[in-house]
Formats: structure tokens, C-alpha cells, sequence
């Protein structure tokens, strides 16, 4: 059986086995896409590159519309999400899944949070993002399967 799946970093703190009809503002890291795995099994080859990953540094710049449905978007630039957009990928690519949107993967990965209401970033505000989801798409609804931590940045 296939599943739909993707990766998103934390912008807002997601409740593992929660079913959203929208999810909370978050950075999608690994757009949609189709595995044979079951939640369990790709957690368990996910969460080793999750663990040894420091916490996310993001950088807002400008607000634009974005994608074929025009939404509102807060562009981010983050050269720890690019690497490990560019990690999950390889990964994905080991497990031969099916990404439903190529277009938005690889160099063409465009991180960005999507506007909530309650939620906004001002360009050259900042966060730090130090956790990421699995979340299978089941019924046109969001489940969240898995949270995986980050690690803390070490203080220098």
C-alpha cells in the first residue's frame, strides 16, 4: 500500500498523532511524496539524519505569492534546511519513493512558511526551528506520525 508522506521543519509545535484539515504554520522540508513504507519504518531510517542535525537557523526575507494557488508565503534562507532538504532526499531516493511534485524538489526546493493567521515574519526577522514531523496525508487530512528532535546548537 502506498502512503503520502512529507517532512516539515517546526515553526509551531505539532502534536504527534493529531489530524489537522490544515496544518499550523511550519516550513514544508520535503514536499509530498509516495513510499511503500509504513510511518514506522520510515521513521526509523529518518530519525538518524534528524538526530544528528543541529537546530535550524532560518532568515525571513521578503513576502510573495507562491505557487500555482498564489498563496502568501514567507521566503526563508537557511543553508542548514537546503542541506538537509539535500540529505532527506537522498535518503528518499535510497527507498525508491515517488515525489508528486519533482518540481518542487532539489535545486528547485524553495524554502518558504506559508502566512497563518496569527502567525507573521518580517523580512530579516529570524527563528530557530529544533524540531521536524513526518506527516502522512490520509483522507485529504494531515496525521502527524513522527517528531523528531534536532540538536541543540552548541554554545560558543
Amino acid at each position: 500500500m502506498n502512503h503520502l508522506y512529507l517532512f516539515t521543519l517546526e515553526i509551531v509545535r505539532l502534536e504527534v498523532g493529531r489530524i489537522y484539515n490544515d496544518l499550523p504554520s511550519h516550513l514544508t522540508l520535503m514536499s509530498r511524496f509516495l513510499s511503500n513504507l509504513d510511518p514506522k519504518e520510515l521513521t526509523h531510517l529518518a530519525r538518524p539524519i534528524f538526530e544528528s542535525t543541529n537546530h535550524i537557523q532560518l532568515l525571513f526575507g521578503p513576502t510573495i505569492r507562491l505557487g500555482p494557488k498564489k498563496v502568501t508565503a514567507h521566503m526563508v534562507s537557511s543553508v542548514g534546511e537546503q542541506k538537509l532538504h539535500s540529505t532527506v532526499k537522498m535518503l528518499l531516493e535510497t527507498v525508491g519513493v515517488t515525489f508528486q511534485y519533482p518540481e518542487f524538489i532539489g535545486v528547485h526546493h524553495k524554502a518558504h512558511v506559508t502566512q497563518r493567521e496569527g502567525v507573521d515574519f518580517s523580512s530579516n526577522s529570524r527563528l530557530v526551528s529544533s524540531a521536524a514531523y513526518l506527516i502522512e496525508v490520509v483522507n485529504g487530512k494531515r496525521v502527524i506520525r513522527s517528531q523528531f528532535a534536532l540538536k541543540e546548537l552548541s554554545k560558543k
